[in-house]
């Protein structure tokens, strides 16, 4: 992985945008890409220099493994989504896949177009060679959208049977004359059966030698075939000979365990019986407790029952005190304020007393009149001497 956790590096060296699908987490876990068995193994159905249409741009990892190891002119992506796009975009300039060209399809008016320099252009691209329709694109119907070309160029067809909608795929690769020339496991290559031209008289041996040399080689890659099968079959009957021998060790390891598990179960029920019994004991005793708890606080709750009609007669008869004491309380808060009202109003008086009084002590005859008072005292002081 590179040091971005958004990008995907494959083992060539191959960097692509990291998605969240199950085709990503793949080639994440393999380093390598995705269906790498088939598509080394449906590379040999691929002509020189073709043109091929990757109708599903989730498969960028097929485009660019075409580009680098295949004879092809150009491969073609195909994606609406303006985000995923410019993603791909992306992944073709990362990886320099000059040979991989993305467009923006609508199918609908049969119409492509590229950006060039963030602007749109029409664009046609060439004529397919091999279209890869994958099962996403399969159950979108897009197939039907390409019956008219593949009536006109024809090319060779790589289709993921897998799709809920095959059998109606089926008939129409049986109108379109294409068979099976490749399966492997969900994907198989189709191709038009074309029909052998009429030949000359003088032509026949040559086509006769033509038709012998190939079978020949068809029976030179069958013998070949045959030989990798008994190979192969070999080696699965080794495997399956140590399989089984891994098997019977591990049936006689299991056999072991499953004994002394045995045992193990034996004794944890003999303790799980001692526990029992000495729980059903504790369970006894604590029973006996809850009992003696529980006789304790019904005597606590009849005292306090008890205790509570006392309070409660006591209360009654404290009432009408109470009551009377409430009542007495009231009048002395209103005799209180009635005190207050009056002092208020007295403080009053003898604050405009005091001041009237000042006033007239103030006055000149106040002042003539004391000091007549002064010399009478004066003179009736000198008569008594």
């Amino acid at each position: 992985m590179t040091k971005n956790k958004a990008l995907l590096k494959l083992s060539d060296n191959v960097i692509l945008n990291k998605r969240n699908d199950a085709m990503a987490i793949e080639m994440a876990q393999t380093k390598d890409y995705y269906q790498k068995t088939i598509l080394e193994a449906f590379a040999a159905f691929i002509p020189k220099q073709a043109v091929i249409y990757e109708m599903d741009s989730q498969f960028i990892s097929h485009a660019v493994y075409f580009t680098k190891y295949c004879d092809v002119n150009q491969v073609y992506l195909f994606e609406k989504n303006r985000a995923k796009y410019k993603a791909l975009r992306a992944d073709i300039r990362r990886n320099k896949a000059v040979r991989i060209e993305c467009l923006r399809p609508e199918w609908d008016k049969n119409s492509f177009s590229k950006l060039d320099k963030g602007k749109p252009v029409i664009f046609g691209p060439k004529p397919a060679d091999i279209i890869h329709f994958s099962k996403r694109v399969l159950e979108e119907d897009l197939f039907e959208k390409m019956i008219t070309q593949l009536e006109k160029d024809k090319p060779l067809l790589w289709l993921d049977t897998g799709s809920t909608n095959f059998a109606k795929i089926t008939r129409w690769l049986g109108k379109l004359q294409y068979q099976v020339q490749k399966q492997l496991d969900h994907q198989a290559i189709y191709a038009v059966q074309k029909a052998l031209p009429k030949s000359e008289p003088g032509e026949k041996h040559e086509l006769a030698s033509k038709i012998f040399e190939q079978l020949e080689i068809y029976k030179r890659q069958l013998h070949q075939l045959q030989q990798e099968y008994d190979k192969k079959l070999a080696q699965i009957k080794a495997e399956q000979a140590e399989k089984i021998t891994r098997l019977e060790d591990k049936h006689h390891a299991i056999e072991q365990k499953w004994e002394n598990e045995s045992k193990k179960q034996a004794a944890l029920a003999q303790q799980s019986e001692q526990k029992r019994k000495q729980y059903q004991k504790e369970t006894r005793e604590a029973k006996q407790v809850v009992q003696h708890i529980s006789d304790a606080l019904n005597a606590e709750k009849a005292v306090n029952h008890d205790l509570n009609i006392r309070m409660l007669a006591l209360l009654m008869e404290e009432k009408p005190i109470l009551l009377t004491m409430e009542a007495r309380q009231i009048q002395q808060k209103k005799e209180l304020s009635n005190l207050r009202y009056e002092n208020i109003k007295l403080t009053r008086h003898l604050a405009s007393m005091t001041e009237k009084y000042q006033r007239l002590n103030d006055t000149k005859v106040i002042r003539m009149m004391r000091k007549y008072w002064n010399f009478k005292k004066k003179r009736r002081l000198r008569n008594d001497t």
